[in-house]
């Protein structure tokens, strides 16, 4: 059975509290205790509001964007919650755009939401008992580090890149300011290195040195957490408000390797959720969840997350503080959860079939997509495409409380460089009032031998003194060009006041 160990040098530096590092009984086998982590502290001055400084500017690190899945001959742009067709109500035109919303009731009960949180809250981590969400901390960023190794020559091999798709599925889940970042920096292979609110990920065989000894030979990977706990001499251990330290998780790229990558994301994403804080595998009787114990390749929902899990962790991460015991996660505790989804969508003929976009908003989170008819051939290949390039067409969005934004897109591309522009123009509430100023401009980069495109420019700058905002508007673009020769394109915008998605024809 795995074991838990103590880290008790940390007892004076971080208070009265003990780091527990929890090894997951399904996913691994036995490992000791590392070293105590270090406490690193940034002196960056943020020159801005801490909330906007930990969601936007956090220091060497960046967002992943939306995840880009292909299902079957489509592309699809961030969270898999598009409603069914025809389930919303016909509104008005924009941009060429059919426009439509409406309340569907396809979010995750309330009972399934308290049920799997209880089961996230008991840790089956023998021989010790633990209790008590062992979440990550609103007051820290958690950031995921890539390990170098020959599976990870650098940020950009097949199996670097599955991770940053892991990350996005996750982060589509979590309030803005909750989501994870990626550090573009590989770490050294030093195990010493316990970096608080670090998320540590190696790809490594089991017969390297650095695997955990004990691993069960047929596990596809494995995770452990640390976490701050009371009393180590208590008969249950319980984890404080401090939450998770930090985690780390490895995976066999030999056991993978016949995994197509949507099967290999779906790994990294249970792993991932473990890391979060997750650490007990569901009930496979009770719960259709990426925390089952067992896997089978090819089972895997399309979305690569299933539905519970979005829901636990948008729970977990804005409705309880780590630490929460199984006793007190109810749904009074929960507080006013509702089980339907507002949804504003758009719905676009490019003439080569149809592009679709919207925003499902439930519970506080508001979540964008777009999905369309995937391209035949890599951007770069079309020669129907030279010079410059614009799309044009409309934008739907929900602000965080739930108040529905209509616009105009236009996306501007230089088939030289793949350089171009995406404006947002003319937006207003539904109610006719403008928005903010009612524009946002972005820098894109198109990747020109595939079919997607991403924010180029930042929103902040280095300055002598530390981190300053840059100017340019706040945000994260991802986005896909669509149809068979690219006729369309569509994507997601995200910032902590806003998710959109947009669509345009060329």
């Amino acid at each position: 059975m795995p074991v838990v160990s103590l880290l008790k040098s940390l007892l004076f530096r971080l208070g009265a509290t003990l780091l527990v590092l929890g090894v997951l009984a399904g996913c691994g086998g036995e490992r000791a205790a590392p070293p105590p982590p270090a406490v690193v502290e940034t002196t960056d001055s943020p020159g801005v509001a801490p909330e906007l400084f930990d969601a936007y500017i956090w220091v060497d690190t960046f967002r992943p964007g939306a995840p880009v899945m292909r299902f079957g001959e489509s592309l699809h742009v961030g969270a898999d919650v598009a409603p069914p067709a025809g389930a919303l109500t016909p509104s008005r035109a924009r941009g060429g755009a059919a426009l439509s919303r409406g309340h569907v009731p396809d979010a995750v009960s309330t009972s399934d939401v308290v049920d799997y949180l209880r089961v996230a809250a008991s840790h089956k981590l023998s021989p010790l008992s633990i209790t008590g969400l062992g979440t990550y901390p609103a007051t820290r960023v958690t950031v995921l580090r890539l390990v170098e190794g020959p599976y990870t020559r650098d940020t950009r091999t097949r199996f670097a890149l599955l991770a940053q798709d892991a990350v996005g599925i996750i982060n589509a889940a979590l309030p803005f300011g909750r989501q994870i970042r990626f550090s573009p920096h590989l770490e050294s292979q030093d195990v010493t290195d316990k970096t608080i609110s670090q998320i540590k990920l190696h790809f490594l065989p089991k017969t390297h040195d650095l695997y955990p000894e004990g691993a069960n030979p047929a596990a596809l990977g494995m995770a452990s957490v640390s976490y701050y706990v009371k009393d180590e001499d208590a008969p249950a251990l319980e984890i404080t408000k401090e939450g998770a330290g930090y985690s780390e998780v490895f995976i066999d790229p030999e056991a993978i390797a016949p995994f197509t990558d949507a099967e290999a994301t779906h790994v990294l994403v249970h792993e991932l959720l473990h890391a979060m804080g997750f650490t007990s595998h569901t009930d496979p009787a009770r719960h259709d969840s990426t925390l089952n114990p067992t896997y089978f390749p090819g089972t895997q929902p399309r979305a690569l997350i299933h539905p519970v899990d979005r829901a636990g962790l948008l729970a977990a991460y804005s409705r309880f503080a780590p630490g929460a015991k199984p006793g007190e996660i109810s749904a009074e505790t929960l507080g006013p959860w509702s089980e339907t989804s507002f949804h504003l969508r758009g719905d676009l003929d490019i003439g080569a079939g149809m592009l679709s976009f919207g925003v499902a908003f439930a519970n506080g989170l508001p979540q964008p997509w777009a999905t369309g008819p995937a391209p035949q051939r890599a951007l770069r290949a079309n020669p129907a495409l030279s010079g410059s390039v614009t799309w044009r067409g409309a934008l739907v969005g929900v602000t965080t409380s739930g108040q529905g934004i209509l616009g105009d897109a236009s996306l501007t591309l230089d088939t030289g460089d793949f350089l171009g522009r995406l404006d947002l123009s003319a937006m207003r509430f539904e109610s006719g009032a403008v928005w903010e100023d009612g524009d946002l401009s972005y820098a894109i980069r198109a990747d020109g031998s595939g079919n997607t495109f991403r924010r180029a420019d930042t929103e902040w700058r280095r300055v002598e003194v530390g981190w300053r905002l840059s100017g340019n508007d706040l945000g994260s673009v991802t986005g896909a060009f669509l149809g068979p020769g690219h006729e369309g394109m569509a994507g997601t915008l995200e910032r902590h006041d806003l998710s959109a998605a947009f669509g345009g024809r060329r």
